[in-house]
């Protein structure tokens, strides 16, 4: 290890803190704080909360194989420490090992919950790991263990390309739908632990007043408005209101719902900030 310049440890308090670590397999949490290659070998820099600099060998980094753990720096990772070089004076850690005995932890919870019949009923966090680019799948890590999320079950929000919504390295709250204690394939939704913006919305329909925002004017498909209770809905203009554009802010009135179709019509019923300045196209030919 005479290649890892930096000192894992500064004093005999980080030291006995790592030696405790790793005698009691306690899992630790660190910082990749920066990814090097060393004799062609990616190595992960982490940084523990009590200033300590531990590695992570690429091969240790997760179960599986990455092209690079660049995308991870500055992430927060578990980890536990599986070697003190005392000569060298540098910590080396194990994310998969982690990994592996919180995945038996958690399979043997999932297992008592779905024998009590409570396992719908609890809520995970799970940290978004990527996205499958041809059907749109959404990985989550749980616990040290892989789960599928299919697209429909991230939101409620079904006006935006899920790419739009998901960002790697993001924390969720989930529900397990589905366990198959067989092949322990777990299938999430972040969207059971969210109410259902109808439900809100039903609670405004009487309302005399809604606040929204204008997000598409098209001349076939209408006008689309993006309301605060998370939906977006058609919407529907009076002939004595100008035309609305795109960033228009609306006062509303809800005109129907159809919680099972899962659409919503509107009426604009005004411009609290006034109209938007629509752009003149030929305006560049005099500048």
């Amino acid at each position: 290890m005479a290649e890892l310049t930096i000192k894992s440890w500064s004093n005999d308090t980080q030291l006995e803190d790592l030696a405790r670590f790793k005698r009691d397999r306690e899992v630790v949490r660190g910082v990749v704080t920066s990814i090097s290659m060393i004799k062609d070998k990616e190595i992960a820099f982490l940084m523990l909360e009590n200033g300590v600099t531990a590695y992570c060998p690429a091969d240790e980094f997760s179960a599986h194989e990455f092209r690079s753990l660049n995308g991870f720096a500055g992430t927060m990772q578990e980890f536990i420490v599986t070697n003190l070089d005392l000569d060298q004076e540098v910590a080396i850690v194990s994310i998969k090992q982690a990994d592996e005995m919180k995945k038996a932890k958690f399979l043997s919870q999932l297992e008592v919950l779905e024998q009590s019949e409570l396992l719908h009923t609890f809520e995970f966090d799970g940290v978004v790991t990527g996205i499958n680019s041809k059907n749109r799948n959404i990985f989550v890590r749980i616990n040290g263990v892989d789960a599928v999320m299919y697209p429909s079950d991230y939101s409620w929000d079904r006006g935006r390309r899920i790419e739009e919504q998901v960002q790697r390295g993001e924390k969720i709250k989930v529900k397990v739908i589905r366990f198959n204690k067989e092949s322990n394939m777990i299938r999430v939704s972040r969207r059971h632990t969210l109410e259902d913006p109808f439900v809100k919305l039903e609670a405004l329909q009487h309302h005399s007043a809604v606040a929204g925002k204008v997000t598409g004017v098209d001349p076939v498909h209408g006008i689309f408005i993006q309301l605060d209770v998370g939906l977006e809905v058609k919407g529907v203009k009076p002939n004595q209101l100008e035309e609305p554009i795109v960033g228009d802010i609306v006062s509303c009135r809800v005109r129907s719902i159809d919680k099972e179709k899962r659409q919503a019509k509107v009426v604009i019923t005004g411009y609290p900030r006034g109209k938007k300045k629509r752009k003149d196209v030929g305006a560049f030919l005099f500048e």
